[in-house]
């Protein structure tokens, strides 16, 4: 039976690695519509599907054909047990934190119950407290190690290790991610092990998220996120990477999780702390999404032609496309050469490349045809060698799309209107 139970486990974990990997290119992250005006936090795997808290109560999701949340089932019995943050499951035992310290509670006759704290060498089995007086407080509490707790487990498939994130003396600095390692009595764990400076730095790890054996996803506030804190991958003995664009933002996203057809992660980008979640798949250049305006409904003599192919700024430059086309055409070489030029007597500076739409069609797929556009013309000048990379900053280029968003001419109603807004701009930063 244990046998069986660790096959489980070991599945689950490596079709969620598969999972992500299939997010990694060509994917927009979009706010689930089950958001409350209520935070959403604590996101994890419960048999392998999403479970999330809100207002302290944990809810399992089921997740619809377009990879969203269509309705949730209160988890009465895990939300009696106190969890904080996150929680780990392997087989018919979970892992989480309460009160700062690590437990685990066992299914029972259908019930998770019976949580017993973690017997950690170094640790007392957690925090140890020792209680006095003072003259202002009249009670006074400190701990043996210099910690704040020991949160958001998560699990090896085998159930034989933990990683969580504490504030332990002799790390890299803030909050990182640690480990124990299971005693061969099965009863207790040996001593925490900090990660290493492969997934750690001085700034602060937290909400660590183990795909199979080794792939290992966390959130860090390190200085060369997006902004503030971002999700991060590591491969343990390899440094950490931040995961692409869309997966983070400019404000917090962490919390990442994989199930086992689809990721989803916690962002404030819009404000609150909400779950976010794919939605459609990019299509490749080129290609016709069925709810577009059909090209075939263009006459010919509507494409691009009287309105100039670029133009020029003193900060900016901007690229007009044809109707419903990423791909470039032979005719824009000189017009890529002006641009190659117009980036390369900057070399130090930043540049945001970012793609619009004109207001035909749906939203998601002007969205999707807006990052192309953007995606195109910074591969195209990759290719002509343009230095993608800043010594001090790191990626010299911010690649995105807004769709239909911000259009040149709003309402527009001619073809040479509708032009206009077909375009991607190039912008100096600095």
């Amino acid at each position: 039976m244990k046998r069986i139970l660790i096959a489980i486990a070991l599945c689950i974990t490596v079709t969620s690695f598969a999972t992500e990997r299939k997010f990694e290119n060509d994917y927009n992250i979009e706010q689930s519509k089950f958001n409350s005006s209520a935070e959403e936090s604590g996101l994890s795997l419960l048999n392998g599907k999403l479970a999330f808290s809100r207002n302290d109560s944990i809810y399992q999701a089921e997740i619809d054909d377009s990879l969203d949340i269509k309705e949730i089932v209160f988890v009465e019995d895990l939300s009696k047990l106190g969890i904080e943050g996150t929680f780990a499951q392997v087989g018919n035992t979970i892992y989480f934190s309460s009160g700062g310290d690590l437990y685990s509670a066992d299914l029972n006759n259908g019930t998770w119950s019976n949580p017993q704290k973690l017997k950690i060498d170094s640790l007392s089995g957690g925090r140890k407290e020792y209680t006095g007086s003072s003259f202002a407080h009249r009670r006074w509490t400190y701990k043996i190690k210099p910690i704040s707790g020991l949160y958001n487990p998560t699990v090896t498939p085998d159930g034989s290790r933990i990683y969580f994130s504490a504030d332990f003396e002799n790390g890299a600095g803030g909050r990182d991610i640690w480990y124990i390692d299971r005693k061969e009595n099965g009863k207790a764990w040996y001593a925490p092990k900090n990660a290493g400076y492969a997934v750690n730095t001085s700034a602060d790890e937290d909400f660590p998220f183990l795909a199979g054996d080794s792939a290992l996803y966390f959130s860090s506030s390190r200085t060369d996120t997006l902004g503030s804190v971002n999700i991060f991958k590591s491969f343990m003995n390899r440094k950490a990477k931040m995961l692409a664009a869309d997966f983070n933002s400019a404000n917090e996203d962490f919390n990442f999780v994989a199930t086992e057809n689809c990721i989803f992660l916690v962002s404030d980008r819009n404000g609150n702390r909400d779950i976010y979640r794919p939605g459609l798949i990019v299509l490749p250049p080129d290609t016709v999404a069925t709810d577009s305006v059909a090209i075939d409904s263009i006459p010919a003599d509507t494409m691009l032609k009287d309105l100039n192919i670029i133009r020029k700024d003193f900060n900016t430059v901007v690229f007009y496309f044809n109707f419903n086309k990423t791909s470039m055409i032979s005719e824009y070489e000189k017009e890529f050469e002006y641009i190659f030029n117009f980036i390369n007597e900057s070399p130090d500076s930043e540049f945001a490349i970012t793609g619009h739409t004109d207001e035909r069609g749906s939203d998601s797929y002007n969205l999707r045809l807006s990052r192309n556009r953007a995606r195109e013309v910074y591969n195209k000048l990759v290719k002509m060698g343009v230095k993608t990379k800043l010594e001090e900053t790191g990626d010299r280029f911010v690649v995105d799309g807004l769709g239909e968003q911000n259009p040149e001419i709003k309402g527009a109603k001619t073809e040479e209107e509708h032009q206009k807004n077909r375009r991607v701009e190039i912008k100096k930063l600095d």
